[in-house]
C-alpha cells in the first residue's frame, strides 16, 4: 500500500515493522516498533506526528514509500544472492544514512555481474548497523576459510575485537586496497584494514544558550567543570550514551574524563533529534551538543553555530577487510566500495580518505583518529563496554541527586 499522512500509527507499523528504523532516524527515539506505537498511539494519524515533529510530511511519506519498494527489491535479492551453504563473498554493513541507497547499487552490481558472468556472487546483508548477525563473533569462527571474503565495518564493531585481530588480522591474511603512503591523511592508513571513510564528530553550540561562557574549542574544553549541564550527549533512549568518543576521551585524559563528562552532559540523545533541538527553547534542548556532522549541518536554527575542534574532528569509522588472495576475484565489488559507497559517504558529509572521491567537508578541517597502533593494542569493544559503564555509573549517580 502507499503511506499517506491519513495511515495511522498502527496500522503503518504493524504491517511494516521494518519502517521503524525511518522514525528512528528522524528523530523518534524509542527502543522498538512497539514502544513507538505504544507510545505514539496505534490510532494517531501519521500527519499529527509529523506536524508536532515539525516534520515535512510529503518528504517523509516519500521517504517511507521508498524504503517499502526497496524493501520488496531487497526481498528478491536476498533470495537470488545469498546462499547459507555458501562461502560468503560479501558481508554488507553501511552507515544507516546511506543503506538503502547501496543496496540499490549493490543489487544493480550484483545483477550485471551474473549476466555478464553467469556468477552467483554470495552476500549477506546485516540488517541495521548495529544489528546482531550470524557472523558477528568472527573471532569464533574455525578457520579463514570460513570467514566473508570481504567484510564491512561500521564504527568500533566486531572487527576491531582484539580476539580477532589476534587471530586472523596481525597473521596477514587481510590487505589493505588504499595505497597507505599516499598524502591523504597516511596516518589513517594501515596494511590491513581499508579506512574507506569516517563520520566526522563535530560540536553544534547554541549562542544564546551558551551566554557568557567561552565557546568549546577542543575536545578536552567539554570536560571543563564551566559547562555543567550544558551539553548533550551523542546516544539515543534505548543503550544511553554512544561509545565513539570516549574511547578518546580515554586515551587522552583517562578514565576520570567519564565522570567529568557525565558532570557536564545534561542529556543524551540521538543526532537527529538533537540537532532538530538545537536553538530552539525547548527544556530539552543544550547549549553544546557533539554528534556527526552529518546531523550537524541539517541544524537550520538561528544562532546555532557548527564548531571544528582545533584538535581534529574524532573519526567514527567507516571500513572494510578483504582477504590478500581474493582481491583480483572480487575487484568489482572492492570498486563498489571504495568509490560508489566512498561517494555515498562523502555525500553525508564523511570524512574520506580515497584521494578518488570529492570529499564534501571543509578544506582544511582537520581530523582525529584513535590510532591504529592504538587499535590492535586493546580490545576495543571490551574497553567501550567498560567506558560505557563508567560514564553511566557517574550519569546515573548525577540523576538521582
Amino acid at each position: 500500500m502507499m503511506i499517506t499522512g491519513e495511515h495511522t500509527i498502527g496500522n503503518i507499523l504493524n504491517n511494516y515493522p521494518e519502517l521503524y528504523e525511518v522514525f528512528w532516524e528522524n528523530g523518534f527515539n524509542y527502543s522498538s516498533a512497539d514502544q513507538l506505537v505504544s507510545s505514539l498511539g496505534a490510532d494517531t494519524m501519521l500527519r499529527t506526528v509529523l506536524t508536532a515533529k515539525g516534520i515535512n510530511i510529503e518528504l517523509f511519506t516519500n521517504m517511507i514509500n521508498r524504503r517499502i519498494n526497496n524493501e520488496c527489491q531487497m526481498e528478491g535479492l536476498q533470495y537470488d544472492f545469498y546462499n547459507p551453504d555458501l562461502p560468503v563473498n560479501l558481508l554488507v554493513k553501511t552507515a544507516c544514512a546511506v543503506s538503502e541507497h547501496f543496496k540499490e547499487e549493490l543489487a544493480q552490481t550484483l545483477k550485471a555481474r551474473r549476466e555478464l558472468t553467469g556468477e552467483m556472487p554470495n552476500v549477506f546483508i546485516v540488517d541495521g548497523c548495529h544489528a546482531p548477525h550470524d557472523f558477528q563473533n568472527f573471532h569464533d569462527i574455525e578457520s579463514i576459510d570460513k570467514l566473508p571474503d570481504i567484510i564491512m565495518s561500521m564504527s568500533f564493531d566486531e572487527v576491531y575485537d582484539k580476539r580477532f585481530i589476534d587471530k586472523y588480522v596481525s597473521q596477514g591474511y587481510f590487505t589493505s586496497v588504499l595505497d597507505p603512503k599516499q598524502e591523504n591523511l597516511p596516518e589513517c592508513m594501515d596494511d590491513s584494514y581499508t579506512l574507506n571513510a569516517g563520520l566526522a564528530m563535530v560540536f553544534l553550540v547554541d549562542e544564546k544558550k551558551l551566554g557568557d561562557l567561552p565557546r568549546p574549542e577542543k575536545w578536552e574544553d567539554l570536560l571543563n567543570p564551566i559547562y555543567e549541564n550544558s551539553i548533550i550527549a551523542f546516544g539515543d533512549d534505548s543503550k544511553g550514551i554512544f561509545e565513539y568518543p570516549l574511547y578518546y576521551f580515554y586515551k587522552e585524559f583517562g578514565m576520570e574524563s567519564m565522570k567529568k563528562l557525565a558532570h557536564n552532559v545534561k542529556d543524551i540523545q540521538h543526532a537527529a533529534k538533537a540537532a532538530r533541538l538545537a536553538g530552539t527553547n525547548s527544556k530539552e534542548a543544550g547549549a553544546i551538543y557533539y554528534m556527526p556532522l552529518t546531523f550537524a549541518q541539517l541544524c537550520e536554527n538561528k544562532d546555532v553555530s557548527i564548531v571544528f575542534p582545533e584538535d581534529g574532528a574524532l573519526i567514527i569509522p567507516i571500513a572494510f577487510l578483504v582477504k590478500k588472495d581474493k582481491v583480483d576475484e572480487l575487484d568489482y565489488l572492492i570498486n563498489l566500495l571504495l568509490n560508489g559507497y566512498g561517494q555515498m559517504c562523502a555525500n553525508i558529509n564523511a570524512a574520506v580518505f580515497n584521494p578518488n572521491i570529492e570529499s564534501k567537508i571543509p578544506e582544511g578541517t582537520r581530523i582525529k583518529w584513535l590510532g591504529w597502533d592504538y587499535i590492535r593494542a586493546h580490545d576495543i569493544p571490551a574497553l567501550g563496554e567498560k567506558l560505557h559503564e563508567e560514564f553511566h555509573k557517574a550519569w546515573d549517580e548525577k540523576q538521582k541527586s
